[in-house]
């Protein structure tokens, strides 16, 4: 889910939701003040790009990008199942990979990456996190343009067919009328609670019914299917945690637990055993990087935009890799900048506000 830059950091969670009515916002639910904020950021990160390519000299590197959910056409993007900025078109998705195709890159696995790569390439790894059974309209993209993608599931949402939780809170708070920025800050708020938490906060407020999917635009994959997904050649499966778990905020043992229990069930449905792990919520730490190797995991996944400079030679290094999100309205050509950049000063500022919160 995208961050809002200005988006309070939590929110109160233990009470009834309140109703919202509205008031004066942008058209897609921010503030005007602060949807102008936003703009003026995303216009310096462009310009910064832009300036740097006369600055930066190219160099190898290997970059991983992040997507969630995908939808037929871009009229879909706003479908109300998910939570906002979940879902991208596959036409963008098919932009996105010839685009970057075209510049160069070479389309890698988890195990390529694991093996080494040359010192002196441009490297891509796509992503997609949590499981949608949606993805499997990236298969066409795949297959025409015969490039690997990774697909990192949260096991258990796959063997009990449970919602996510951000699209559930999602659609629930839609119904009191929340705008598009009061959902995000609600989601955010939430996600410092463990999952078990979060799963009591969402039936006590809503009822067994908000934990069950809208239908396929938001389910997770089924057993079977995912199975079958897996038979695909360019298909790479990889750890999310069983519960889609923050491992920062487990305990040691909870989160060994959330790690291996993972592994053995994508293992046991599709017969492979992952080699690489998507933290969620991009939350690592040495704690976290210990259990992934313990738990056989080789190429773990963050969410700091930036590249990775080649040669990764340290195994801890492959264990924390950066990553960037790709949403359906950018442009791939200023990806490609953002790339080679390897920086996103609105993040950096980002960062320095929370320190200093």
């Amino acid at each position: 889910m995208r961050e809002d830059l200005l988006s309070p950091l939590s929110s109160r969670v233990g009470e009834a939701t309140p109703r919202f009515d509205g008031g004066p916002a942008a058209s897609d639910g921010v503030p005007p003040l602060r949807n102008t904020a936003r703009r003026v950021l995303a216009l310096g990160d462009r310009t910064w790009w832009k300036l740097s390519q006369k600055l930066v000299c190219e160099k190898p590197r290997l970059v991983t990008v992040a997507l969630h959910s995908l939808c037929a056409s871009r009229s879909q993007t706003n479908d109300p199942a998910l939570a906002p900025n979940q879902n991208v078109s596959v036409g963008d998705f098919r932009n996105l990979v010839d685009t970057v195709l075209q510049d160069g890159y070479t389309a890698v696995s988890p195990a390529q990456i694991g093996a080494g790569l040359a010192d002196g390439g441009k490297f891509v790894m796509f992503t997609f996190d949590d499981g949608y059974f949606n993805n499997v309209m990236a298969l066409d993209v795949l297959r025409e343009y015969k490039v690997p993608a990774t697909f990192f599931v949260s096991s258990n949402h796959v063997l009990e067919g449970k919602a996510f939780w951000w699209d559930a809170l999602n659609r629930e708070l839609l119904k009191t009328g929340a705008n598009e920025h009061q959902r995000n800050v609600a989601i955010a708020g939430i996600k410092s609670l463990s999952v078990d938490r979060i799963d009591d906060y969402l039936l006590r407020q809503y009822g067994v019914r908000s934990l069950r999917p809208a239908g396929d635009r938001d389910r997770p994959f089924t057993r079977s299917e995912l199975a079958h997904f897996a038979r695909d050649p360019w298909v790479h499966l990889g750890n999310h945690t069983c519960d889609h778990a923050i491992l920062t905020r487990c305990s040691p043992q909870e989160m060994r637990r959330q790690i291996q229990e993972c592994q053995a069930a994508l293992a046991e449905i599709a017969g492979q055993t992952p080699l690489a792990i998507s933290y969620p919520n991009g939350n690592c730490s040495p704690e976290v990087i210990d259990a992934a190797q313990a738990a056989g995991l080789r190429v773990g996944l963050t969410v700091r935009p930036s590249h990775n400079r080649l040669p990764l030679q340290c195994a801890r290094r492959l264990l924390s890799l950066n990553r960037f999100y790709f949403y359906g309205d950018s442009d791939p050509r200023d990806e490609l900048l953002k790339w080679r950049a390897g920086q996103v000063p609105s993040n950096l500022l980002k960062r320095a506000l929370k320190r200093a919160h």
